[in-house]
Order: C-alpha cells, then structure tokens, then sequence
C-alpha cells in the first residue's frame, strides 16, 4: 500500500508480498477491501484489549480510557494518512462499527430492567460511537490545540451529562 497506494495496489500485489496463490487470497477474503477492512477492525480490536483493563465496562474510568484512546488513534491514523476517498469511509465504518460493538456489550452487562425505558440498548450504543468518533475525527483535523486530556474532558462531559447542562438555569432545578 505505502508503494502503490490502495487504489492501484492488486491482489496479485497481496498475493506476491503474502507468498500465497491468489486462489489462497480468494479462499479467505472476497477481494482487498475485505482484507483491508479485517486489518482496520483487527488493529483496532488490540489496541482496546490492550488499553482497557480485562473486565471494562460501562464505568467512568473506561470510558474515559475508550475515549482518550480513540481520540489518540484517530489523531495518529489522520496526522500521518493522506486522505483517500475510496479507504476512508470503510476506515471509518469499521472504528464505528467495532466500537458500537463493545458498547452494546458494555450496556448489555447493566442487565436493567425497566419498562420505561425510551432508548434501546442498540440505539445508545449506536449514538454514543457516533459520538465519540465524529468527535475524535473533528479534533484530529482541528488547528486549535485542545490537549488530549481536555478533549477527553469534553466528549465525556457530553456524553455523561448531555444537553441537560447547556438546557437548564443554574439556579434551577428544572430544564426549561
């Protein structure tokens, strides 16, 4: 990819570098983007495992070492990627996908029963990735330097305490 680029990089390219006949390739991926894809969410994956401690979940000290963590890898991955429109979106897809992947499980494990309910687990998980990733790729391009620490701050101020903070009178109790 770093000589070619993905564009114009072949799967016989992959095949060549990988030592492996292209029938190989084809028996484990349908085509490079396949491939591309299971490498981003693989990647991704390990850096969690590696960050967050064996039995995270949704707990303040976790998310805010999924957040920290997340803003750092988007930084490094658009501080040194030029963007190229066709891996992008797939880059992209695949960081939401997998971290409302772990956030479905992490609500999943609060097991709480209530019928009033108005959010569904898939829905909150769902919005707080999206949350968390436009967030981290909007710092990444920014040129205001907001320490990693602040913008941890910051994403979790929202996603804690929501419009409630902005929506209410702070001599009262109510939201207006």
């Amino acid at each position: 990819m770093r000589e070619k680029g993905f564009t114009a990089m072949t799967v016989q390219d992959i095949a060549d570098r990988a030592d492996v006949h292209r029938g190989t390739f084809y028996a484990h991926f349908p085509d490079k983007f396949a491939l591309l894809e299971q490498s981003i969410r693989d990647k991704f994956r390990h850096l969690l495992e590696r960050e967050l401690p064996p039995d995270s979940g949704w707990h303040p000290d976790h998310i805010r070492i999924l957040v920290r963590t997340v803003l750092e890898h988007i930084r490094s991955l658009y501080g040194r990627c030029s963007p190229i429109d066709t891996v992008n979106p797939l880059f992209e897809h695949s960081i939401r996908d997998e971290l409302a992947n772990l956030l479905r499980q992490w609500l999943a494990q609060l097991r709480v029963d209530r019928s009033d309910r108005q959010v569904s687990v898939d829905t909150m998980a769902l919005m707080t990735s999206w949350s968390i990733f436009g967030a981290a790729v909007q710092w990444s391009k920014s040129y205001e330097e907001i320490s990693v620490t602040e913008m941890t701050d910051r994403v979790l101020a929202v996603l804690t305490e929501g419009a409630i903070r902005f929506a209410t009178d702070p001599s009262a109790d109510q939201i207006r």
